[in-house]
């Protein structure tokens, strides 16, 4: 008998030491998992050479004549120069380059900008961009930019719901929670959205194309020096996730040290009214070609963008948006530029802070040479 005692004793001896070593073990932390990291993808970008056959937002009509004299190197409204020349966005070749240089910086999708279906951006979306998404297997997302149009606003609730139906039934749907992913831009300082309006475009494109992942731009910062969300957002229902583009044009801070409480702030209050939140990362912001006095955010040789990561990261963000993948004329661009020593500079920060390698996938013909 004894020594089935001290059988039973050591045996549970050794059990116990083994579920006290696991619970002493380090166990995965949900800190240590990246937020998904989308990009504002921007579609509306054409040249007399393709299929337009007229610029659009690569020049100012101002200066055609130097257009005309540069015709292969053309002053472009941007502070930096694409690696890839002046491109049409509907180019196939130029479209595969983005979702592959996307994919290999770590992005989980892109946020495309979308002005309706008869704007230059909803025809590409829905031409060009998205069956090649389909083929690369690369999430799309709605970065809604139409309620600024002028528009009836039942004509503005129908053109959504249709888009959202033709996006939310291909497998190149960006979806968070399992819905499809809507976000709706606002201007920080003149926002367009009320609750009610909201309300009433929720169920009106819900009772159509089903549920939807909304998410609301409605960062400000009235004062100057504290970003904030805009009242009485934070107790709306049916809207899941609050966020912002940027916060360039309303907090003049960019460092790390001085973003981080910002964003902390921003996080715990999205948490606390039972929402998740989505924090904006810049690399830059340099908007002087077209409205000289605006003011600057340095690249800094690549430190703003790594410390915008860090802090939206270290505050608890549900998803990071940078703004942007390839907005020119304000020159928030990852897309790889001739302007900067190593053209894919940015890109390789993103996939630094997702813990990936960078290979740079094959690059398309310059615009100059087709």
């Amino acid at each position: 008998m004894s020594y089935v005692r001290n059988l039973v004793v050591t045996v549970l001896v050794a059990v116990c030491g083994v579920a006290v070593a696991r619970a002493a073990s380090p166990r995965p932390s949900d800190e240590t998992k990246k937020p998904p990291l989308w990009a504002v993808y921007y579609p509306w970008y054409s040249t007399p050479a393709g299929s337009t056959h007229h610029w659009a937002h690569w020049v100012d009509p101002q200066h055609a004549d130097a257009v005309a004299a540069n015709a292969e190197h053309p002053p472009i409204r941007s502070k930096a120069y694409p690696l890839a020349g002046v491109y049409d966005s509907d180019d196939p070749a130029v479209v595969r380059w983005h979702i592959r240089l996307a994919k290999a910086a770590g992005l989980d999708g892109f946020m495309v900008s979308w002005g309706g279906p008869n704007s230059a951006s909803g025809q590409t979306l829905e031409k060009t961009l998205l069956p090649l998404a389909v083929e690369e297997n690369f999430p799309l997302g709605l970065c809604v930019e139409t309620l600024n149009s002028g528009k009836n606003w039942s004509q503005t609730k129908q053109e959504l719901t249709e888009r959202l139906k033709i996006l939310k039934d291909s497998p190149a749907c960006l979806r968070f929670g399992g819905k499809p992913v809507a976000y709706i831009y606002q201007s920080p300082t003149k926002p367009c959205l009320t609750t009610d309006l909201f309300a009433d475009l929720r169920q009106s494109v819900e009772n159509q194309a089903g549920p939807v992942h909304w998410i609301l731009d409605t960062i400000g910062c009235p004062d100057g020096k504290r970003l904030k969300f805009r009242e009485p957002w934070r107790k709306v229902a049916g809207l899941p996730m609050l966020g912002g583009y940027g916060t360039f044009a309303i907090y003049r801070w960019w460092q790390a040290d001085r973003l981080l409480p910002q964003y902390k702030s921003l996080a715990k209050i999205a948490h606390a009214a039972h929402k998740t939140v989505m924090l904006p990362v810049h690399p830059g912001f340099d908007n002087s070609v077209n409205r000289p006095g605006d003011p600057i955010i340095p690249r800094d040789d690549g430190a703003t963008l790594r410390g915008y990561l860090r802090a939206a990261s270290e505050a608890g963000a549900d998803a990071i948006l940078v703004t942007s993948f390839n907005e020119w004329m304000e020159t928030t661009n990852v897309e790889p530029s001739t302007t900067w020593k190593d053209p894919y500079q940015y890109l390789k920060i993103l996939a630094e802070w997702k813990g990936a390698t960078f290979t740079a996938p094959e690059e398309p013909a310059k615009a100059g040479k087709r």
